[in-house]
């Protein structure tokens, strides 16, 4: 007759567990890990898997690393946010909290907005011609711009009235941060842009539209998962503090990507011959079938 040996904690913070079978020797159980109570009981619940092993991953590494983020907007050139987007995103948030920085911040977001979306609009018109590049040129840094002026306040009221609590400066700020990152990618896919303009044939305009329509699409992505993220980092590291409200940040954005679809019907076509403005009311996607068909 077999007999039932008693488990015996291990000090190494597992538990071995003996089971008999009879006939046969005892068979061991894989160990399982404990975690310790608070006067070093063990209470039967399963450990953290120690970092760097297989399982899952810690979620808040990347808070980690922005805690560790340094900029500062006071030294250096405006443009030089564009670098802060990229490595410094955590002191980008803090500086947003506290307020430092905001007219620099300010100015330096909507530079980088212009000159991003000036090189970007002159290579979508040159699928035309090089009159059509200067024109577009010029409307891509309108649409971006105007669009966020004109859907500023109702960001401001709408976070507000979540319980955010954000001046208008901050609002705005929040708005130029999402836009620069966005630009930073339409900059990054210029070239692949470029080749296919050039490239394609001209009489075959809906290809081209789609890759526009795509590569904004993921622009605006990253550029509002940055102003996610901020919010997560506000809301971890400081406690009681919310800027945004995350509900609110995307039904705002799409009102804000179909005011910026409006207003580039409004100014002119970008990629197809047209003046720049001739004040002629149409709806946005009307114009886009139009040119569909073209």
């Amino acid at each position: 007759m077999s007999e039932q040996l008693p488990a015996v904690p291990s000090p190494s913070g597992f538990e071995p567990s003996v089971r008999a079978v009879s006939g046969s020797k005892p068979e061991a159980v894989p160990p399982r890990p404990y975690r310790s109570g608070a006067n070093g009981e063990e209470t039967g619940t399963p450990a953290s898997p120690v970092p760097g092993s297989p399982g899952r991953t810690n979620p808040t590494n990347w808070v980690q690393r922005w805690d560790n983020d340094e900029f500062e907007i006071n030294r250096g050139s405006l443009l030089g946010v564009g670098g802060a987007l990229l490595k410094n995103q955590g002191q980008l948030a803090r500086d947003l909290l506290h307020g430092h920085g905001a007219t620099r911040y300010l100015l330096g977001c909507a530079l980088l907005v212009a000159l991003s979306t000036i090189v970007y609009g002159a290579i979508v018109g040159s699928f035309t011609g090089a009159e059509q590049a200067c024109w577009a040129a010029l409307k891509c840094p309108l649409v971006v711009l105007g669009s966020s002026a004109i859907c500023m306040p109702s960001f401001y009221v709408f976070q507000c009235l979540m319980g955010a609590r954000l001046s208008l400066i901050q609002a705005a700020q929040s708005i130029l941060f999402l836009c620069a990152a966005s630009a930073l990618i339409l900059l990054a896919c210029a070239p692949i842009v470029w080749f296919f303009s050039m490239s394609t044939q001209i009489g075959s305009p809906a290809f081209l539209m789609a890759l526009h329509l795509a590569v904004i699409a993921l622009a605006t992505f990253f550029g509002a998962r940055l102003l996610f993220r901020m919010h997560r980092y506000i809301v971890q590291r400081h406690r009681g503090e919310r800027l945004f409200d995350g509900r609110v940040l995307t039904a705002w954005l799409i009102m804000y990507l179909l005011v910026a679809a409006q207003l580039a019907c409004f100014l002119g076509p970008l990629m197809s011959d047209g003046a720049f403005f001739t004040g002629e009311r149409s709806f946005f996607v009307s114009a886009f079938l139009y040119t569909l068909k073209q």
